[in-house]
C-alpha cells in the first residue's frame, strides 16, 4: 500500500507557536481525525512511548468531545495512543501504533491494562456503534 504523505519533509516541518502565546496559553494541535457520517467522531492524539497529553491539550480534546456528545447527542471517543519509533528521520505508521487510553462520552479516561493495536481499537468502535464505515 503506497503512503497517503505526499511529502515527508513538508510534513516534518514544525508549526512554530513563539508570538502566539499569553502566558502559557498557545495554539494546540490534534494528530488526527476521524468522523463517520456526522454521527460518530474520534480524536486522536499520538506520543513517543509514555509521554503525557499535557493538561491544556488534554482539556481541549475533552471539550470537544464533551460538545459534540452533549450538544450534539452524538458518539465520540478521544485515543491516546504511543509508538516507539526511535528514527524520527522516518514516519510512523498510525497502523503500528498502540492505544494505551481511552476517554468516553462518559467523560473518563480508562487506561488500558495492555496496549491495543490502534486498528484494532478503531475497528471495536465501529463495531460498537454500528457504523460500518469504521473499519479498516
Amino acid at each position: 500500500m503506497s503512503s497517503l504523505i505526499k511529502n515527508s519533509d513538508r510534513v516534518r516541518q514544525v508549526l512554530d507557536f513563539t508570538g502566539v502565546q499569553n502566558g502559557k496559553m498557545h495554539p494546540s494541535d490534534i494528530d488526527a481525525v476521524l468522523e463517520f457520517d456526522n454521527k460518530f467522531l474520534i480524536l486522536i492524539e499520538v506520543k513517543y512511548k509514555d509521554s503525557y497529553i499535557p493538561t491544556g491539550q488534554r482539556l481541549l480534546l475533552e471539550r470537544i468531545a464533551d460538545a459534540w456528545c452533549a450538544n450534539l447527542g452524538k458518539d465520540a471517543a478521544i485515543l491516546k495512543v504511543s509508538h516507539d519509533f526511535e528514527d524520527d528521520k522516518k514516519d510512523v505508521p498510525l497502523d503500528k501504533c498502540k492505544v494505551t487510553y481511552i476517554w468516553d462520552k462518559v467523560g473518563k479516561w480508562k487506561q488500558l491494562e495492555k496496549p491495543v493495536d490502534f486498528v484494532y481499537t478503531i475497528n471495536k468502535l465501529g463495531e460498537f456503534w454500528k457504523c460500518k464505515k469504521c473499519k479498516f
